[in-house]
């Protein structure tokens, strides 16, 4: 038996062939739960490493798709080159690795590409150094796993030597980028969002909000976390005509819901009707996209990239400290 690796960023395996039981009476993944969800993207590889041999000053390579053996073993396509060229990821557990094959850490592409690069740009369209991030990745490296020595939330993955699919568990292996029942949540906002705005009339009758100043009403929106802040401006039309800031709603979404960039660009304040249906979401969310052992009552996929933006976060920090310092002392 080999020894199998595990992703660097979410800890997760490189292979979809998961244990399940389709009659949900065994102690592994759960048919019943696991029936409509695709697993392939567990199956690409993808590996960050350094040439020392590389011409210039950046010596960092991103390898192409690729696949994990035994032993810490990964084949990637590297640059032009058709054939998949042999690497030991993180270290060499067996000792058969040659000292020419590079060391690299391996991740899934959707996790390198849709969650990590996105956490340390930050909503912005800087580049990432990648030599910057080898070097997080190697302080990080060692110990008996191979994986990183990260937080890797809840569930923890299982850093055995083989991947154990545990009953209850099944988060681990839910797609964190494409999940169609979030897509069907934002498709109702997208529907109310096409309507033609104006639509609201400004009701009669008495509005407690309109005895406040307009710079208090702003310092009432300061106060609430922003799904109570849609629900607010749709039940009141004071609130709902009230200036709110694009950049103070922007910052307040990546601050409280950085890991649910769908909603990060929409025009939520269009209609109260708009209003009304995001706030539902959004109200709905911190418990919707939470990890809980006693039920399934959450959605899987979004469960499983909040896990993740949770340990990309911890990269993120050492990767900002790490450009810090390389200005401090280039200054």
């Amino acid at each position: 038996m080999g020894w199998a690796i595990f992703c660097a960023i979410c800890g997760g395996p490189f292979s979809s062939e998961v244990d399940i039981d389709p009659e949900s009476t065994d102690e592994c993944y759960r048919g019943e739960v696991l029936r409509d969800f695709n697993l392939e993207w567990l199956d690409d590889l993808c590996a960050l490493g350094i040439n020392p041999d590389a011409p210039g000053d950046d010596k960092s390579f991103l390898t192409g798709i690729g696949d994990a053996y035994d032993y810490g073993v990964v084949e990637v396509a590297m640059g032009d080159v058709q054939n998949n060229a042999p690497m030991i990821a993180y270290h060499d557990h067996a000792g058969i690795g040659a000292s020419h094959e590079p060391h690299v850490f391996p991740f899934h592409p959707i996790c390198y590409k849709d969650i990590l690069q996105r956490c340390i740009r930050q909503g912005k369209s800087k580049q990432i150094r990648r030599d910057v991030l080898f070097d997080v990745f190697e302080d990080l490296n060692g110990g008996r796993y191979a994986r990183l020595q990260l937080i890797y939330g809840e569930p923890e993955p299982p850093a055995e030597q083989v991947w154990y699919s545990n009953k209850g568990q099944e988060v681990l292996v839910a797609n964190p980028v494409k999940i169609p029942q979030l897509d069907a949540d934002l498709d109702i906002i997208m529907k109310s969002q096409d309507k033609k705005a104006g639509q609201d009339q400004n009701p009669q009758g008495e509005d407690v909000f309109n005895r406040l100043p307009p710079d208090l009403r702003h310092e009432v929106f300061k106060l609430l976390p922003v799904g109570a802040i849609l629900a607010l401006k749709a039940a009141s039309w004071v609130m709902h005509t009230a200036a709110l800031p694009r950049e103070f709603w922007k910052d307040r979404l990546r601050s409280e819901m950085p890991w649910l960039w769908e909603i990060h660009d929409f025009d939520l304040f269009e209609s109260q009707e708009l209003e009304d249906k995001a706030s539902k979401l959004l109200l709905n969310i911190p418990v919707k996209s939470q990890y809980a052992s006693k039920n399934d009552d959450y959605i899987l996929g979004l469960a499983n990239r909040r896990r993740i933006w949770g340990v990309c976060e911890q990269i993120q920090s050492r990767y900002l400290e790490k450009l810090k310092d390389i200005s401090t002392t280039t200054v």
